[in-house]
């Protein structure tokens, strides 16, 4: 079974495919996007990505349909998302002659589609891409045109909205996943039923996916996860105002990220800023205690973490003050407010942060 889901925004709509064994019909899937053989193909992965054979599958499936196909690949770990790496793949990309007419595909996690996406949205002022994601983190990641790279200031401090040709998620390249990443993952899943799908909570909470479960329930939580995002793209496409939403955990789940010199992966980061936000939300009375520890015993049935480490806050403090949502007075957050239910707020205060983070740290001295 393939999943299709269709997305529609202003500046383009394309399909999200969600199935099994995709990588070897790239080639099929490049003609049904209308893409000429002459055109040519680059494909951008991670070193991780070529061991395990997913690069070779996606080069011969490419060129046995006639695409003319280079590949780079570069170091995994977010030290490649990076201005150097993407002059590295521009001079790659000339080096093999791409034109503006030509097709750049993302082959890996959330790191090489933010990366390749941004050489794409900027190479030649922009040619297309695709998306072909091989983590489940990259769910999220993968979809709605948000590309870019860090500085060593901050993740994402430079970057574009280029919506991709497609999306093709081969559930198949999930099963050689390690469980650290596939828990990773499942925290931008449940990020994606804390902001608009309970049910698909509570069947977490019910029965928990801390490890690969087949490519057919794969599917099923791409695709549920997916919605959730693309509903809210369609209606904002370059983060006005609701898009926002989508940043649940993020905000201080990039700075403890960064902090960690990103030995902490991103979805354990992003379980952690789940922690901080839902203790700011709950101070406020805006998430009951019930709810608040609905998400953290889910977050804890899928091996996340749930207290912050003993990093110093003044720190985390720091990388949140460049946080490019932020207003000069207050710093703003998507808080939870129910299971299902989140908002924007604007007025979060230091104060309420660092209440927050103490108050979360407490867990492990009362353990």
């Amino acid at each position: 079974m393939t999943s299709r889901i269709p997305v529609h925004t202003r500046s383009a709509q394309y399909d999200v495919v969600i199935g099994a064994k995709l990588l070897d019909q790239l080639g099929e899937h490049l003609a049904q996007l209308g893409v000429k053989q002459e055109s040519g193909v680059f494909i951008v992965s991670d070193e991780t990505l070529a061991a395990c054979g997913h690069v070779q599958r996606a080069q011969e499936a490419c060129t046995q349909a006639g695409y003319p196909t280079a590949v780079a690949v570069v170091p995994p770990g977010d030290e490649s998302k990076s201005l150097s790496t993407a002059e590295r793949l521009y001079n790659a990309l000339l080096d093999a002659g791409m034109r503006r007419d030509g097709v750049l595909i993302a082959l890996g996690g959330g790191v090489v589609g933010d990366l390749a996406g941004f050489v794409a949205a900027t190479y030649q002022r922009g040619i297309r891409f695709i998306q072909a994601p091989t983590t489940l983190l990259s769910h999220d990641s993968s979809i709605g045109g948000k590309v870019g790279v860090n500085l060593p200031r901050g993740k994402n401090l430079v970057g574009a909205f280029h919506q991709p040709l497609a999306v093709l998620f081969d559930v198949t390249a999930l099963s050689t996943l390690p469980d650290r990443e596939w828990r990773n993952g499942m925290a931008e899943v449940i990020k994606h039923g804390v902001i608009g799908d309970a049910a698909l909570f509570a069947s977490l909470e019910a029965n928990p996916v801390a490890v690969f479960p087949g490519e057919t329930q794969a599917e099923e939580l791409v695709a549920r996860g997916a919605k959730v995002k693309i509903q809210i793209v369609e209606q904002d496409e370059k983060e006005s105002n609701l898009r926002m939403l989508l940043n649940l955990g993020h905000t201080v789940g990039h700075a403890v990220e960064q902090a960690s010199s990103y030995g902490l992966g991103h979805g354990e980061a992003v379980a952690l800023g789940m922690r901080v936000e839902a203790e700011i939300a709950a101070a406020r009375g805006w998430l009951s205690q019930r709810d608040k520890n609905r998400l953290l015993q889910v977050l804890s049935a899928h091996g996340l973490p749930i207290v912050p480490p003993d990093y110093p806050l003044e720190d985390i403090l720091a990388i949140l003050e460049l946080d490019k949502k932020h207003t000069r007075s207050h710093w703003t957050f998507v808080l939870p407010q129910a299971i299902g239910d989140v908002a924007i707020c604007r007025d979060v205060t230091r104060d309420e942060v660092v209440s927050a983070w103490h108050h979360s740290r407490k867990e492990e001295s009362s353990q």
